[in-house]
């Protein structure tokens, strides 16, 4: 894919040829859809945006599961795509670039993001739950992904696979949910607010 070879060759180095060539089409036929090398990286970011946000919502709604599960793999799918792999550090640091402006896209998937994990945890919560607890689904949201941002970073850093980054990142749920009693092993609800979570625009 096209971010793939952005990310082996960095934005300047990488060739439209090159991309050409590893989605099996010719330049000419690249050039039909993006105007140029810039408009492609924009295109294969969002893209890959979408799809993470496709498989967070899989993992959010999967039937039969407890929350602490669901996620976990919505964690997994969202931030450990590429840790263990030689691309992960490159890519990071593309979307990271402040040169390359991609806060209109990355933004609002981010946001996207923590409102779908923010629905699965009050899906599970009753209003008893909230109470109790004394944080919202939103804070809970929040802290659950600024903490597997740290635990993507440390893997990183020691190329460690992504079965030790899920590893930590159950690690790290399970003690943000240890005050929450039965609410993290819940299944899904159905009704207005787990609906929230499926419906990916």
């Amino acid at each position: 894919m096209a971010l793939e070879v952005f990310g082996r060759y960095g934005f300047r180095k990488a060739s439209m040829d090159e991309i050409a060539r590893s989605a099996d089409i010719s330049r000419q036929g690249l050039y039909l859809h993006f105007a140029n090398k810039d408009a492609l990286f924009r295109a294969a970011v969002r893209q890959e945006l979408d799809t993470a946000l496709g498989d967070v919502s899989r993992s959010l709604n999967e039937e039969g599961v407890g929350l602490e599960q669901r996620v976990v793999a919505a964690l997994d799918a969202w931030l450990g795509r590429y840790v263990g792999s030689m691309l992960a550090p490159d890519i990071g640091n593309m979307l990271q670039t402040p040169a390359k402006q991609l806060g209109d896209i990355v933004d609002p998937a981010v946001a996207e993001f923590d409102a779908r994990l923010a629905a699965a945890i009050a899906a599970a919560m009753s209003e008893n739950d909230r109470r109790r607890v004394g944080v919202t689904p939103e804070e809970i949201a929040g802290a659950l992904h600024t903490v597997t941002q740290g635990a993507k970073y440390l893997s990183t850093a020691r190329v460690e696979s992504r079965e030790d980054f899920v590893a930590r990142i159950t690690a790290a749920v399970r003690v943000v949910f240890a005050g929450f009693g039965n609410v993290a092993k819940r299944t899904p609800r159905h009704g207005p607010t787990h609906q929230i979570v499926a419906d990916y625009r």
